[in-house]
Formats: C-alpha cells, sequence, structure tokens
C-alpha cells in the first residue's frame, strides 16, 4: 500500500471559487438611487441607476438603466377649469408659473392665451403644461391629460413618494377654476422585493464588468465574479441607496479562491479523500473531484 501511495502526490486540492457578495434591500427603492460595480481588470465602471419615469431619464448618459417604472405609483392631482380663464390669471404647477394672457398677446415660456373660448382655454392648458404649444416647454415636474368635461389630470413624470410634494398653487379669478389640493398625492415608491428583480435583470443584460447576479431571497441580490479565483475579490462595489446594505458593509467582493493547477488525471490523497483532476486545471477551474477513503 506504502508502495502505491508514493505514486499519488500528497495534498489537499481545491476548486476555484467564485468571489461574491449579497445586496440587501430592506425598504423602498427611489428614482436616481445607484449601485456601481468596478473591475479593475476592465474598463471603466458599471453604474446602475433606478429609474421611476417612464422615459427612464438617467442622471449620467453611461448609466445603465434599472427600470421601476412599472413598480412605482405616480403621484396624482386634478385642476378644475369650468370657466374662461382671464389675462392676469396664473397657476404655478412644479414649480413653473404659466400667467393667462390676451388672445392677441405675444405668446412665449410660461404664457397661456386664454382663447376664444372655454373650450379653447382647456386646450391651450393641456398643450403648455406638455410642451406641446411650440412657445411652452415640457413642464418639469407633471404630465396633463386632455380635459373630461372640468377636470385636467396632472400626473408626475416621475413616480414614487417624491411626486407628492410637487405643489400647485392658482390665482384664478373665477373661484370655482382650482387645483383639487396644494400638492399631487397619492405617490408610491417601489417595494424591496421588485427593486431587486430589476436589478438583477439589469445586470443580467448590461453587465461589463465580468459580473453576474441572482436572486439570494426576496429583496436580495447575490452578486458573483463570473470567472473564479482570487482576482474576483478586487471588484469593489459601492452603492447610494438609503434602504441597502452590501454584506458586512463591504466594498468588495470577497470569498474568492484560486484552484489548485494540475494536469489531467493527476492524482492527489490526504487522510480522508482521494482526489482525481478530470481536466486540465487552471487557478480558475473546478476539475478536481474526491471519494472518500475508508478502513480496510
Amino acid at each position: 500500500m506504502n508502495n502505491r501511495l508514493a505514486y499519488f502526490e500528497k495534498g489537499t486540492p481545491v476548486n476555484a471559487v467564485n468571489a461574491g457578495k449579497a445586496l440587501t434591500i430592506a425598504g423602498v427603492v427611489i428614482d436616481g438611487e445607484t449601485v456601481t460595480i468596478n473591475n479593475p481588470a476592465k474598463a471603466g465602471s458599471d453604474v446602475y441607476e433606478f429609474l421611476a419615469d417612464t422615459a427612464l431619464s438617467k442622471t449620467t448618459v453611461t448609466n445603465k438603466a434599472v427600470d421601476i417604472n412599472s413598480h412605482v405609483t405616480k403621484a396624482s392631482g386634478t385642476l378644475t377649469i369650468d370657466t374662461q380663464p382671464t389675462a392676469t390669471d396664473t397657476m404655478t404647477i412644479g414649480g413653473k408659473l404659466y400667467t393667462f394672457i390676451a388672445n392677441d398677446a405675444v405668446r412665449s415660456n410660461g404664457k397661456i392665451r386664454v382663447g376664444a373660448d372655454l373650450a379653447g382655454a382647456k386646450l391651450a392648458i393641456v398643450a403648455a403644461i406638455n410642451g406641446t404649444d411650440t412657445f411652452n416647454t415640457p413642464n418639469p415636474k407633471v404630465s396633463a391629460s386632455a380635459f373630461a368635461s372640468a377636470i385636467c389630470t396632472l400626473t408626475a413624470l416621475v413616480g414614487g413618494v417624491a411626486g407628492n410634494a410637487v405643489a400647485t398653487v392658482e390665482t384664478f379669478t373665477a373661484g370655482t377654476n382650482v387645483f383639487g389640493a396644494a400638492t399631487l398625492g397619492s405617490g408610491a415608491d417601489c417595494s424591496a422585493a421588485n427593486a431587486a428583480t430589476a436589478l438583477i435583470a439589469a445586470i443580467t443584460a448590461s453587465d461589463t464588468q465580468g459580473v453576474g447576479a441572482v436572486t439570494g431571497g426576496s429583496g436580495v441580490v447575490t452578486l458573483s465574479a463570473d470567472v473564479a479565483g482570487i482576482d474576483g475579490n478586487s471588484i469593489s462595489l459601492a452603492k447610494a441607496m438609503a434602504n441597502a446594505t452590501f454584506a458586512g458593509s463591504a466594498t468588495h467582493l470577497s470569498g474568492g479562491v484560486d484552484g489548485t493547477e494540475s494536469p489531467l488525471g493527476t492524482f492527489m490523497v490526504d487522510s480522508t479523500y482521494l482526489y482525481v483532476s478530470l481536466g486540465t486545471n487552471s487557478d480558475g477551474s473546478k476539475n478536481w473531484r474526491k471519494i472518500a477513503l475508508s478502513s480496510l
């Protein structure tokens, strides 16, 4: 038996292990929050930005969109116009002031002609808010629906609770021309579970840093280096999220291990197992298999 053992290298080989880290999202996620992954062996960084508007408007063009638009509720409110406005009436929506002007006055951004009649005034109001009248730029905070009878619905462009703070103020001469409330309301943010699902989808579709993502449970995103080995431990992580943490407050992936290198068919043995390499092993390979040893 001892002579036979001489043909086997003594030792305990290991298969390579992929570096990884879990991101736990423990609360709601809002528009503009980010997760950043940087592999020093790759160009640039992947900055994943959660976006809660239909247009998926990124703060930086190179950011990668994490689409949570369908998982938020956009705040809304109403504007009632049942009487034709008069010149010098005003309304302020989301910080943008609109002043009503006479039909023969020069139009410009922030100006709305009172129209030939009530119906014309309603059309002009919607066009001004949405920026489709060639004079007004689109309102930065809301869009406006067509009037249903006397009521126009204003909807926040960006979904979430933040939209509830969009202010609506008016100085209409007619007392029945009013906003439904001083601000929009009923906005709701994206849940942790939906945010995690959206982030996984974005990483799967857009990764350039050699990192994959799978679910680790509700609200948990498990990140893993595509290539096994210690090099994955150098991939850095960052987040700008109020309700998320990396395990252990980590700043890098961790746990990556280099495999024991060997040619195909190599045998090794320790006091517990006989090991065989079923393929050529580099430091990133996982070709070692083992058989438990038992007493004679």
